[in-house]
Formats: structure tokens, C-alpha cells, sequence
């Protein structure tokens, strides 16, 4: 289990893991700040979607993936056809391969059920806080133990964070539409990411396509295309970038 380490079962006592997954736990807590309002406006949405309690809750516990299902919900309202969600949400999710392939060195010696749950809950942020530790104590052995506290704390905040922007609706005076907070969240998202050339012309070219393709294509494929639109276009920008200038190719 993730309380053991392969290579030290027997000789360091259970309590040094129990003490990594509760100091993982904490690690997430200041991360918690920018998820409980990206949570409590999911909630909201998914409500006014039309999704009831139950298809809320199987969304929140089914997937732990915001940006991914914001994209979704939105796409559910404007009554895209199911392909055109899952593909989206699956775009949108490519960056947990990158985020596997960081992960192996540190979970490859646990079984594969434990391996599918820890690909089950990781999330951007139970990522980053682990990727941190295990930079700064490449020799502690419990780093799964401390994935997993990590991970539990923002899996379990989000889905009750989800669950009250979902009930939220009852204080909210009727015939105000919130339709104006998923496009404000994913600015949110958005902005602080744009730090590189390619990056902002990926973003530039991205929303010239949405802009010009969402209501000209059928059945909501519009953003699916746009979103390809924009990744074909950073990367293509950061290719041309790092052949003129491979020196600054850190820097992109």
C-alpha cells in the first residue's frame, strides 16, 4: 500500500509514512485558496446545465480535472454531441501524460492498483507540491504516502466545493444568469501561464479561431477546433522560435 515503502517494509516504522501523507495534506492547503472558488462555480454551472444531484455528483467524483470539466458542462449546455465532449476533455487533459511520466520514478515500485488510483486523483496541484518534495529529498522513500495526502486533500475539497456551488443556487435571486463565470475562471487560469511568446501566440491564435469557427461550425466542434488551432500554433511558434534562437530556448 501507499503507507509502505518496497524497500524498507520492516525496518522503518509505519508512523514516518502516516507522518508524509498528513505533511502532503498540509503542503496542498494553501493551494486550496484558488480551488475552492474554481469548485464553487463548477458547481453552479453543472446546475445551470441542467444536470441533476446525482449526474452532479457522479461529474465531481468521476473526474478530477477543472479546466477539463468546465469545458465539458459548457459544452453540455450548448447541447454539443457527446464525442465533441469527451475529445475536448481529453485535449484539454493531455498535460497528465506529461504529469505521468514525471510521476514514475516515484510510484514505479507500487502495484498497478495503486499506481490506477494515484492517476485517478493526482491533480495539478497534488503534482506540483510532490514534484517539489521529491526535488528537494530525492531519498525519502514515503513520497507516495505524501502524493497521496496531497491528493486526497484536493480531491476531497473540490468535490465538497462543487456540491455547495451546486446548491448555492437556492441564495441566488432568480433569472440572474452566471454564465459570465466560466469564461471569467478560465481567464484566471489563463493569464498567469502566458509567460512565453509561444504561449501567448498559442493563446492569440486559439481564441481568433474560437471567435471565428464556434458559430460557424455544426454540433459545438467549433471549440474542439479552436482548441487545435491554438496548440498547432504554439507549437509550430515554438519551433521556429528555438531554430532561430536555441540559446533562449530555455527561456520560451
Amino acid at each position: 500500500m501507499f503507507f509502505h515503502s518496497s524497500r524498507y517494509v520492516g525496518e522503518m516504522p509505519m508512523s514516518e509514512a502516516k507522518k508524509e501523507f498528513f505533511r502532503g495534506a498540509r503542503s496542498a492547503v494553501p493551494l486550496l485558496i484558488g480551488i475552492i472558488p474554481f469548485a464553487l462555480v463548477l458547481g453552479l454551472a453543472v446546475r445551470e446545465a441542467g444536470l441533476t444531484g446525482a449526474q452532479c455528483s457522479f461529474f465531481s467524483l468521476s473526474m478530477l480535472a477543472g479546466t477539463a470539466q468546465l469545458a465539458a458542462i459548457q459544452l453540455y449546455g450548448a447541447k454539443a454531441s457527446a464525442i465533441v465532449i469527451i475529445l475536448t476533455a481529453m485535449i484539454v487533459n493531455l498535460r497528465y501524460s506529461m504529469y505521468s511520466l514525471s510521476l514514475c520514478p516515484i510510484l514505479k515500485e507500487r502495484s498497478f492498483p495503486e499506481r490506477l488510483f494515484a492517476a485517478f486523483c493526482v491533480s495539478d496541484q497534488s503534482y506540483a507540491v510532490t514534484v517539489a518534495e521529491a526535488e528537494s529529498d530525492p531519498g525519502n522513500h514515503f513520497l507516495p504516502a505524501f502524493f497521496l495526502g496531497a491528493s486526497l486533500t484536493v480531491f476531497f475539497v473540490w468535490v465538497i466545493g462543487i456540491f455547495l456551488g451546486y446548491n448555492l443556487e437556492t441564495l441566488i435571486p432568480a433569472g440572474m444568469s452566471l454564465d459570465f463565470a466560466i469564461p471569467l475562471v478560465f481567464l484566471f487560469l489563463l493569464i498567469p501561464h502566458l509567460t512565453g511568446r509561444d504561449r501567448q501566440i498559442s493563446a492569440l491564435a486559439g481564441a481568433v479561431a474560437s471567435v471565428i469557427l464556434v458559430p460557424r461550425m455544426p454540433l459545438q466542434t467549433g471549440l474542439l477546433a479552436a482548441i487545435l488551432v491554438g496548440i498547432a500554433a504554439g507549437i509550430s511558434a515554438g519551433i521556429i522560435m528555438r531554430e532561430k534562437d536555441p540559446v533562449k530556448e530555455k527561456d520560451l
